[in-house]
């Protein structure tokens, strides 16, 4: 069966991706607000993720529970556990640009750690966490690289909504596969310029897309940056450990 949204499942995710970016909490009111919803309906899923652990209540502002940090120590072979923070940093200082490490989520991508410093990103990450695949270098390079059948299922269903954006995708998908870069030229954010190649392990599996982003000093720059990204992101440091549930990159 096909992927497809829920509205009460979409909330659910929004109030704990909204309060896992919230340090002093978020009110109820805020969620409302923020999920345009009505407060009585908001009200009834905080509920039940404060029964369930996933949220937690002080002073009337709920922040992210305990719940979802269980989930994520018990998942067996996670890929990301390998995107460790001081390769990326290592890889930060060789290329000289902020790096971020994006995703996939559903049908979307999200930034997960970075190194370096960008202040209007990181406006935009903790305020727009999703964004949509088809529109960010890091999310074309996933959807490169994501076994096929995947790929497949994903953009038919966003070709009846964008046919323009899965028409642009697959005209770039052969430059994308035999460079192991994907650029955008400030079309997603106004002034920022971004170059992303995908890291692949040692057996080759995908793992995760990583990013380079920087203002105008990157626009006439972005292939020559991106191949000191790739061999950086290629001279990556893994874990001998291996993943227990691998997945291969897409052919």
């Amino acid at each position: 069966m096909p992927a497809r949204h829920h509205r009460t499942v979409d909330r659910t995710v929004a109030i704990m991706e909204v309060a896992s970016r919230a340090s002093a909490g978020v009110s109820l009111a805020e969620l409302a607000t923020r999920l345009q919803a009505p407060k009585s309906s908001i009200q009834e899923l905080t509920n039940g993720l404060l029964a369930t652990g996933y949220l937690v209540e002080r002073d009337r502002r709920f922040l992210l529970g305990p719940g979802a940090f269980v989930l994520s120590l018990h998942t067996a072979g996670l890929p990301l556990r390998q995107v460790t923070h001081e390769e990326l940093e290592r890889a930060h200082q060789r290329v000289g640009h902020s790096l971020f490490v994006g995703a996939r989520v559903g049908d979307d991508q999200v930034f997960v750690d970075q190194a370096g410093e960008d202040v209007l990103m990181d406006f935009v990450s903790s305020t727009h966490p999703r964004r949509p695949l088809l529109t960010t270098a890091t999310g074309k390079i996933i959807l490169a690289y994501i076994p096929s059948a995947e790929r497949n299922e994903l953009l038919g269903r966003i070709e009846h909504e964008q046919p323009e954006l899965v028409s642009t995708f697959l005209d770039e998908f052969g430059e994308i596969r035999s460079t192991q870069l994907a650029l955008n030229d400030a079309s997603t954010v106004p002034g920022r310029y971004a170059v992303a190649t995908p890291l692949i392990d040692p057996e080759g599996n995908f793992l995760a897309a990583i990013c380079a982003v920087g203002g105008a000093e990157l626009a006439d720059r972005l292939p020559a940056v991106g191949a000191t990204l790739r061999e950086a992101v290629a001279a990556w440091k893994f874990s001998r450990r291996r993943s227990r549930a691998p997945s291969s990159v897409a052919r």
